[in-house]
């Protein structure tokens, strides 16, 4: 190898080096803006689905231990239609109805659900900031802490993980910002995402709350195995290429007026 070409190998390198230094590095608000178009062309996509979920809460304090389990059909049709059957039930009654009841309703309202809150993340709901990264169940991602601008019972504040290789969100923790019953003195939840095809949808939720009269209630989700009705991704490149041309031809129509 001659001189001059060991010269400009160096300067290649060089530069590559410079402009890897100097390209700016991401914020969590880039992530998070990224993370929410991705999750729209997913979402847009979803046309149904559902899964037989299992719902398991235990209390142990002063009232004594009282546990029960309940498995339900849960089917989504687009745009935010949640149905849910009951199949079974077991274990303490008053938890069944009081507690697990009432939860299926409240996640059919919104309010704090795995999947809801994930679409709340947004710069305009919360303060971001890119913590680091890490690695969840061999998936390589970014971890960013949460803050609410308003605390409310569909806010929370904690950390998001969020996939590199497809911007999305694949777990989180936290606690929500407002407690969401007067009985409760404080909780926490850890929400996991699985993979399903091109989609993530929730695997595994976890939640931990300490009651005021003493004792502590802990409520476990497993999601089951998703059947999932989808606009196939060849079919929604070609009808977003055909929209493409069809402003771009609008465009041009408006320029020659």
């Amino acid at each position: 190898m001659g001189h001059a070409t060991t010269i400009r190998i160096a300067a290649i390198i060089a530069a590559a080096a410079l402009l890897s230094a100097t390209a700016p590095a991401q914020t969590a608000e880039d992530i998070v803006s990224r993370m929410n178009q991705h999750d729209r062309e997913r979402m847009s996509a979803l046309t149904h689905y559902g899964s037989q979920r299992t719902y398991h809460v235990e209390y142990h304090g002063p009232l004594g231990n009282h546990a029960a389990d309940l498995q339900a059909r849960m089917d989504f049709s687009a745009p935010d239609q949640k149905h849910f059957t009951v199949i079974s039930e077991s274990g303490s009654e008053t938890v069944c109805h009081k507690v697990l009841d009432k939860l299926m309703e409240t996640e059919q309202e919104g309010a704090l659900e795995a999947n809801h809150i994930r679409f709340m993340l947004s710069p305009e709901n919360y303060d971001l900031k890119l913590i680091g990264d890490d690695d969840i169940d061999g998936v390589k991602a970014w971890q960013i802490e949460v803050t609410p601008h308003a605390n409310t019972r569909f806010t929370y504040k904690g950390k998001v993980w969020i996939s590199k290789a497809d911007y999305a969100v694949i777990r989180i923790t936290g606690e929500p910002a407002k407690n969401p019953s007067f009985w409760v003195s404080n909780a926490t939840f850890d929400y996991r995402y699985g993979r399903n095809g091109e989609f993530w949808l929730p695997q595994h939720g976890e939640t931990v709350s300490h009651m005021r009269m003493g004792g502590e209630a802990k409520l476990t989700v497993d999601y089951g195995t998703y059947e999932i009705d989808a606009t196939p991704s060849t079919a929604r490149a070609a009808s977003s290429t055909s929209h493409a041309k069809s402003t771009s031809l609008a465009s041009t129509a408006i320029a020659l007026r």
